[in-house]
């Protein structure tokens, strides 16, 4: 499967698609869902909003620890101002050195020197800073990041449990328009094998002419329906190729046949799995945390926040100098409480319980929703199967009913009409029989995506490790399953005498 798939995506990338129209793809139904959920459009959306939330959550995580911040600044200064701060500095210093003369005999011009006339001026302020308690906000904003990648992880899973089964579906449509190809096919040889007789019946005079022409007439109709059943074909390999990622030009050989394969489990027991193991439907249990978890970050606004605070500062006439004798450093707690906010956080706080309260009803139409897909589901799967029962039979009761207008034909006894109605009856009934094989296996493949079974995680697995408080991480290697067999091959074969190879 891996060198098959390895070798795909290379010609993809190194061959034009006409190349691929020319040469073919032989792809079995396993190898066509591997390859969707490699290349197809949805999963790869998925993913990156899960990397996304993903780097969400990093965000608010480091958002919580220590900042440092540097402010530099550089002027080139000038003007009365400075000229009246450099003459009232070098007073100062003078009036100090006198009085140091005077008192103890001290000669201190040197402290005169210290204040010369400058020209720039440079600042240097650094600011380190680490909240000590925000009222609960940073703990409530990382839960509620916490939950959205939650959230995009079952996302991701439900993408490609729905790639799972529109690759399922789109192989089954190539398989059934194929067989739907084969039914006119057979047809049109059946019609012009009749034709040949009663052209030659009418040659010898035992039929009249408008038996050929009847039967002429049919055959061509035969020929249009054939001609439309291959078009469907060729549209039905187009759509598989855009589930696959693969161009729609592209001459997919479907391997794998389909058949009838009984399903074992009640609807009861599919809609329990389901309710257990639907990601999307964990994934809205997940939107109503998150929502709990934003309105307790913003009731935050209610209390005060305190932080540490770490600040240095250097100013002077050179860079990171401090020779204009401007150096200081401080460092504290920091306590910043809205009193009256004229009413903002109440608004934001009731704004997040409205959006509370629709996460709980979305969570609650997923769960009505994901019961309706399963009853569905459930439905069309047993409903397909008697089908197949009925069809099956309808098929062998139409070609002996063929067969024997043939030979009534040939003796005299019977019209043209009526074999030409028997054929039209073999024809409708293949038709159906496939048709209802076909729905068949749709909607078992539909009755799976609507019951969660995994692709690459178990949900509920997944559910529960993040209840034990694991990261995204663990949980989706708690939750990881084996690449699924989807499909056991040896159900692929016709039963005699549909199968024409046998």
């Amino acid at each position: 499967m891996k060198n098959f798939l390895t070798a795909l995506t290379t010609a993809l990338v190194l061959l034009p698609s006409a190349t691929f129209a020319a040469e073919g793809v032989t792809l079995s139904l396993d190898e066509a869902i591997a390859l969707a959920l490699k290349n197809n459009r949805l999963i790869e959306q998925s993913a990156e909003e899960r990397e996304a939330a993903r780097w969400n959550l990093s965000a608010v995580r480091r958002s919580a620890g220590p900042t440092l911040s540097w402010t530099s600044t550089n002027y080139h200064v000038g003007g009365r101002y400075y000229r009246r701060q450099y003459r009232s500095s070098r007073d100062n210093a003078r009036a100090r050195s006198d009085m140091d003369a005077a008192l103890y005999g001290i000669d201190d011009d040197l402290n005169i020197s210290l204040y010369p006339n400058y020209n720039y001026e440079n600042s240097n302020t650094f600011n380190l800073r680490m909240n000590l308690y925000t009222g609960g906000r940073a703990e409530n904003q990382r839960e509620s990041a916490r939950y959205s990648l939650n959230a995009a992880d079952l996302s991701l899973e439900n993408s490609r449990q729905t790639v799972k089964y529109r690759a399922s579906a789109a192989y089954f449509q190539v398989l059934q328009r194929a067989s739907m190809v084969d039914v006119q096919q057979q047809a049109l040889e059946l019609l012009q094998e009749h034709l040949r007789n009663v052209t030659i019946q009418y040659e010898v005079g035992t039929v009249a002419k408008s038996d050929v022409l009847s039967t002429s007439v049919q055959l061509a109709n035969t020929k249009q329906s054939l001609n439309t059943a291959q078009g469907n074909y060729q549209t039905a390999v187009a759509q598989l190729n855009n589930v696959l990622g693969l161009p729609i030009d592209t001459d997919l050989v479907a391997s794998s046949r389909i058949d009838f394969v009984h399903y074992q489990l009640t609807e009861a027991q599919c809609l329990e799995y389901a309710l257990a193991h639907r990601p999307d439907g964990i994934a809205a249990a997940y939107a109503v945390r998150r929502a709990e978890a934003d309105t307790n970050a913003a009731k935050s606004g209610y209390r005060p926040t305190i932080t540490a605070v770490a600040q240095g500062s250097l100013s002077g006439e050179n860079f990171l100098g401090s020779n204009h004798g401007d150096e200081r450093w401080a460092v504290g707690l920091e306590m910043s409480w809205n009193i009256f906010d004229n009413g903002v956080t109440s608004a934001q706080v009731h704004q997040h319980q409205a959006a509370e309260r629709r996460a709980e009803s979305q969570a609650r139409e997923q769960l009505e929703t994901i019961q309706l897909e399963v009853h569905s589901a459930y439905i069309a799967l047993k409903t397909a199967e008697l089908n197949i029962e009925t069809t099956a039979a309808a098929v062998a009761q139409a070609e002996e009913e063929f067969s024997i207008a043939q030979v009534r034909y040939v003796e005299g006894v019977d019209t043209n009409l009526n074999v030409m109605n028997a054929q039209e009856k073999v024809v409708e009934t293949r038709n159906n029989y496939y048709t209802a094989l076909y729905t068949y296996n749709t909607s078992r493949a539909q009755l799976e995506k609507a019951m969660g079974v995994p692709v690459a995680i178990d949900a509920l697995r997944y559910d529960n490790a993040v209840q034990e408080g694991k990261s995204s991480a663990k949980s989706l290697e708690a939750a990881a399953v084996p690449q699924p067999n989807y499909l056991d091959d040896s159900a692929w074969t016709l039963p005699a005498p549909f199968d024409r190879e046998s």
